[in-house]
């Protein structure tokens, strides 16, 4: 069936799905695994939960935003790209005198730092709502999301597939040079990785399928 996407005002976390004249807020973080894998939005199913009061509804809602997902799926990709270019001349002034093992260390700790730095920001953005709404009161549905077309689909992957080998290429850069700019830049493209999921799930007109509709868990 036919579902309207509507952004929340200044929360990306969430969505608004107006089904059949009812509203639903889609928790775009609720699974690790779909931030992880993106394209898991498109496979299995997820929860919902239902609005019934238009006066929550109206504080949730921000202005229609122009916005493409393709563009944005193929941004991903080219951002990555164009920072590469830019900073090719400069990168040996970053390069220090450090062991294998401490290059390691490093790693393991920026990815520490840039996973507490996404969930900080994620919980925020959930207290946020909740000072609106409590999610967990609210009726749940399950339903299942269809890509708005194969075109998404196969620019969200290259452009994810191009981002994630790069991330690596360039963490795996780092280890073995010692440049903290890889290390830097790497971290940074990781974190624009882990938002990618937004795409899945953008605003405009999408097709969904409850699992079960006339029941509500």
């Amino acid at each position: 069936m036919n579902c309207e996407v509507q952004h929340l005002d200044k929360n990306m976390r969430y969505r608004i799905l107006i089904i059949n004249g009812e509203h639903y807020i889609l928790d775009m973080e609720r699974s690790f695994w779909k931030i992880i894998f993106p394209f898991l939005f498109w496979m299995l199913p997820s929860t919902v939960f239902k609005v019934d009061d238009p006066d929550i509804v109206k504080q949730l809602k921000t202005e229609v935003k122009e916005k493409s997902a393709g563009s944005l799926a193929v941004s991903l990709g080219g951002i990555a790209y164009a920072i590469g270019i830019l900073l090719a001349p400069i990168m040996g002034y970053f390069e220090i005198e450090i062991s294998l093992l401490v290059n390691s260390i490093l790693l393991i700790l920026a990815l520490i730092l840039l996973a507490f730095l996404y969930f900080s920001i994620s919980n925020k953005r959930k207290k946020k709502l909740e000072s609106i709404i409590k999610l967990e009161t609210l009726p749940k549905n399950v339903l299942r999301i269809r890509p708005n077309s194969t075109n998404l689909v196969f620019k969200l992957v290259a452009a994810y597939t191009f981002l994630l080998g790069f991330v690596l290429f360039l963490f795996s850069g780092f280890i073995y040079s010692r440049n903290i700019m890889l290390l830097i830049i790497a971290s940074g493209l990781l974190f624009l990785l882990l938002l990618s999921n937004r795409v899945t799930v953008d605003q405009g007109h999408i097709t969904v399928r409850f699992t079960d509709y006339e029941k509500v868990i």
